[in-house]
Parts: structure tokens; sequence; C-alpha cells
């Protein structure tokens, strides 16, 4: 898999001039391209379909600025299966309106990680105030995965919006408008958006939202069938923008929109699948129209589960905290919802003339109903929630702190110094446990279909930052999961024949070839033989905290911080980065996907692989 350091291959990263022709020539099938710290100009990068496994790393972040301006000019657009960008800001401030980011029908397996947008990204036509044309509308992400394949969009952050919370604008942030693969969105913040925030009601495929933050953005999570919502936070507290074409503003938190008729050949279902909203929080207190309802089906899909959620609401506008409606297709075909439930579903509802809980459309067939429903408005019109839930109670409060870090500071990017960890037990007949804590935080990944461990913490509290510092779990047969670690690995356990990585490298928890020990010499470390032992353990120190950037070996490798008396002859370390050299062949080892820091490499003279 040949590597490339842009730089080096003769790119500009001033942003003086654009970076095309260089990164055209170095776009091929089975790629890296590394992206030390600067400023790249980029005016457009296509990934033609059989352009495959292309990787555009920044390991230690790096800034994209758009070379041409217009919405309806393509930016990044990929039509090819296993592209990676990583990394990078993606900085709109001084781009007048930005262009748009697609990754196409054809696509899948990609990952957008660890991306930072800075500027507002406004549309051409945001001085159309009231044009009632909704055609006027622009997306700033347009997202689709083919059958079989899946995308992820991790660590992302969008929370500058299109525009100031007094204006309009046109731009939506993410569309996704078709598609049979799946998609996974896993700690991304929305903030600030004027046409919509989420708009992906249509898609054949399964949307997945984890572990997300919303805030004072239009509409919120537009979804359909076959859609689950889990540990996301959605707050509606202050104004903010209008959508432009309309001169409309209004915030839901998830609105269930099953009304665009099924059609396979295009890879549209809306209707068919669970839509599931479950360890979820919605905070949506304002005394304004433009403050909707929590969780909302004017068009109900098939099946809807509503589990363990928290919802305090007040408004002026006539929306339900919760509410089911009669709801027709496009075409008019109506709705049935088939089945209902409200688990765990706790609403504080002050509206003074709307339900906590409508009924509108009655489910034919009734799923689990628990809860407490409480607050100074109406409580429910349906008498099968009445008699289930308690009434006119003390439901317990949403928790608000987002399920992410804050935005990370000008000059880096999210989850920057955060450790992989890696737990793969795929080709395993047998689960295998592990646990982890870090110092800062222990987040899950998706990376390399990694599947995203939900349940790593026992309660919401922990399960949202600065309380998420502990993981816990079991891998089944023929799964992996990964953790981002942050403030490094303090202590690890497992058990089972899972292979654990971190940053690429095999790693053994319960071996005493420490990690981020202060003071090792690879003499002196002895070997462990994996073998069949049933519990694994490794204790680390806050002192030794360190923050390694390295490849891939084919097995476990011995570590030396840069305050050792003694480094091992294969050991190189610079400002806490703990490196993995072969020192014959002055090559740094590199496995795909993984974070290497090219601008170190070169001062040592040495060739990225």
């Amino acid at each position: 898999m040949p590597t490339y350091n842009i730089v080096e291959e003769g790119a500009n990263n001033t942003g003086e001039t654009a970076i095309d022709p260089v990164l055209g020539d170095l776009v091929g099938s089975n790629t890296t391209i590394i992206f030390p710290s600067g400023t790249y100009r980029l005016n457009e990068l296509v990934v033609p379909s059989g352009t495959n496994d292309l990787e555009l790393i920044a390991p230690d972040s790096a800034r994209l600025v758009p070379g041409q301006s217009g919405d309806s000019i393509r930016w990044i657009d990929v039509y090819s299966r296993g592209f990676v960008l990583d990394g990078f800001e993606l900085d709109m401030r001084n781009t007048a309106v930005p262009p748009f980011v697609r990754m196409n029908t054809s696509s899948g397996n990609w990952e957008l990680k660890r991306l930072f947008t800075r500027g507002k990204v406004r549309a051409a036509t945001d001085g159309n105030v009231g044009s009632n044309s909704s055609g006027e509308a622009r997306t700033y992400f347009r997202l689709s995965s083919a059958e079989g394949t899946r995308g992820l969009l991790q660590d992302c952050y969008f929370h500058e919006g299109s525009c100031a919370p007094s204006e309009a604008s046109n731009r939506r942030a993410i569309l996704v408008e078709s598609g049979s693969g799946q998609l996974y969105f896993n700690r991304c913040w929305f903030e600030l958006w004027g046409e919509n925030t989420i708009y992906a009601k249509k898609p054949q495929g399964a949307m997945k939202l984890y572990n997300c933050f919303f805030r004072n953005t239009q509409n919120g999570m537009r979804l359909g069938g076959n859609s689950e919502v889990n540990n996301c936070v959605s707050i509606k507290n202050a104004q903010h923008p209008r959508q432009t074409w309309s001169n409309g503003s209004l915030q839901r938190g998830v609105n269930v929109e099953a009304n665009a008729p099924t059609n396979i050949e295009q890879e549209i279902d809306s209707y068919n699948g669970t839509l599931t909203v479950t360890n979820s929080d919605f905070y949506h207190r304002y005394n304004d129209s433009s403050c909707g309802g929590a969780i909302t089906a004017p068009a109900p899909c098939r099946h809807i589960i509503v589990a363990n959620t928290r919802i305090s609401y007040t408004s002026t506008k006539n929306h339900d905290a919760i509410y089911t409606y009669e709801g027709t297709m496009n075409d008019g075909t109506p709705v049935n919802l088939e089945t209902l439930r409200l688990d765990g579903v706790h609403v504080r509802n002050d509206h003074n003339s709307e339900y906590a809980v409508f009924i509108g459309q009655e489910p034919d067939t009734w799923g689990p109903v628990s809860g407490v429903l409480g607050g100074s408005g109406p409580q429910t019109n349906s008498s099968y929630v009445s008699n289930r839930m308690t009434t006119n109670g003390n439901p317990t409060a949403p928790i608000t702190t987002p399920p992410l870090p804050s935005p990370p500071s000008l000059g880096t990017v999210p989850m920057q110094s955060a450790q992989v960890v890696r737990i793969d037990n795929t080709g395993n007949s047998s689960a295998s446990g592990y646990t982890i804590r870090g110092g800062t935080h222990v987040l899950p990944g998706g990376d390399d279909g990694a599947t995203i461990a939900m349940g790593w913490a026992l309660t919401i509290s922990a399960r949202r930052p600065p309380n998420s510092t502990r993981a816990s779990g079991t891998v089944p047969a023929g799964q992996s999961h990964v953790f981002y670690v942050s403030g490094g690995i303090i202590e690890t356990s497992g058990s089972g024949p899972a292979t654990w990585t971190v940053d690429g490298e095999v790693y053994e928890p319960g071996s005493e070839q420490a990690l981020l020990v202060n003071s090792i010499d690879s003499s002196s470390q002895p070997t462990k033989e994996r073998g069949d032992e049933p519990s694994r353990s490794c204790h680390r120190t806050a002192s030794s905290l360190q923050s390694p950037r390295t490849g891939t070996a084919t097995s476990p490798c011995t570590f030396a911080s840069e305050t050792s008396p003694t480094v091992a002859s294969s050991i190189n370390s610079k400002n806490g980065s703990i490196w993995t050299v072969c020192t014959s062949a002055r090559t740094i080892i590199r496995s795909p996907r993984n974070r290497v820091n090219a601008s170190y490499g070169s001062e040592m003279g040495l060739r990225i692989r």
C-alpha cells in the first residue's frame, strides 16, 4: 500500500496555491496520503469508481481551504469504496459560499472522521427570503452508501451552522436522499443550521445516529423507518436560524416522516422498518412557535420504539411533546402504525394546551408502556397510556450533557490526541470480555467496520463526558469493538481469544510490556504467551501518560518514553509521541487507517511506508 507525504511530493502547505496537481498525481487505489500540519488549498477532489481504499490522513491535524466558492460546486466527490478522510479542519471562514461534499450511492465503506467545520456554511440563495421555492435549498454533506456497505461519519463538528440565529439560510447540514447501505453517525455536533439539520427520511438502508448533539438548529432529525437514535441530546432553548425559502423556523427533536412511497429501484423506503429512540434526552423549553415537539410522527413508519428517554417541554407551538398522527404518503396512501412502544419514558410538559403524549393514530399492537408524565400541562389523550404510565408525577429530568467532547480550539481537531484501542474478535468462535479505563475519555468508535459498542457504560451519565472514562463489555464472536481513549490508558483487562491493538500495535492487556510507563528497557521486558489465559489486566499511573502515534507491527512491541534512561534501539520518541522504527530499513512501519506523524518521520530522515 503506497504511502506519500503530500508536502514531500511538492504540495504547498501554506494555503497560497492549490494542491490539486500534486494530489491528482498521487490519487490511486490502496493509497494513503499523509498531510502534515499546515493549510492546504483544494479546488476539487473527485474519486472515481474503482479507485478504492484511498485515504487522506492528517495525523496532527491539517486545514483544508476551498479554492472555489459556490454551493453547486463539488469539493470532495466520492464514487468509490473504502475512502477515508481523517483529521482535518474544513475552513470556510473566508469562503463566501462553500462547496459541497458528496458520498455517492455507488460509494461504500467510507469513513469521514475527526472533521471540524470552521465558519458559516452559507448558500448563494440565502437572500431570497420567503420565495416559497424549496428548490433553492442547498446541501453541505450529501451522503449515501451502496448495498452491502456502510458509511461512517464520526467525531465531526458542524456546530457553527449556516448563519447567525437572527438570520435566514437555505443551507442544510446533511442530506441522505437515497441508498441501501447502512449509515452511522457517531459523535457529531450540530448547531445553528437554517434549512434542515439532518434530512434522512427516505433511504432504504439503515440510519444510525449515536452519541450526537443538536442545539438550536432547524428541524433536528427527519427520519423514516429503519432508523435508530441512541444516546443523543436535543436542546431548543433559544432562537435559531430561519429557513430562507419558507421564512419559517421550527426545531423538532426526532420527526418520523414515512411519507415517501417505496421505490426499491431508487433505494427509497421511508415506511418499512422500525424507528427507535432510546437512551436519549430532549430539552425543548422555549416559549416560541419555533420550539417543536421532542418526538413527533405526522406520518408514522411501521414500528416505533421510544425507550429510556427523558423530555422536558414547553412552547407556544401547537405540538405535543410526543405525538402520532393519522398520516399519509405523498401519493395519498395512508400509513399504518403497526406497533408502538413507550417504555421508560419520562415527560415533563408545561405547554398550556398541548399534551405530553398524544396518540392520534393508535397502533395495531401496543408494546410495553411505562414511565412518568408530569408538569403543569395536559398529560395524555390516551387511556391506554394513562392506565400504564404515572400521570401528574415527577418525571426524571433530561440529562443535557452533550454525549461528546466540547468543540476543540482553533488549530486542532476532535480526538486529536486519542489512542485507538481495537479489540478484534473476528475469526473466533467465542466471545471476549474487556475493561478499559482512560485518563479523560473512553468513547466507542466504528473504525474499519467495528461494531459501535453502545452499551460500553452501565448508566447514561457514564456515557457522557466528562464521566465517560471507563468501558467494559463483551465482543461477540466475529465482531470487533473500537474505543478512543484520551488522557492516556490507565488500566486494561481482557479475557477470551480477541486480539488487542493500540494505534495499530499489537497489545497484550495484562502483560508487563507497558504502553505508557516512564522508563522501559526492551532488554528487560519478559515475553508473555497469550495461550488460553482466562484474564489479563494492565495498570497505568497518571504520571506515565503519553500519546503514541505508531503504525502496525506483527507482534507485541516494546515502548520507551523520551525520559527513559535507556531507550531501546528500535524506539524513538519526541514530544511525547512513541514510535516504532525499523532501523535497518530506516522506515516507519504503519498499517491502513492508522495515524503516522509524517513531519517527525521526515526530520529523522525516515521514509513512511
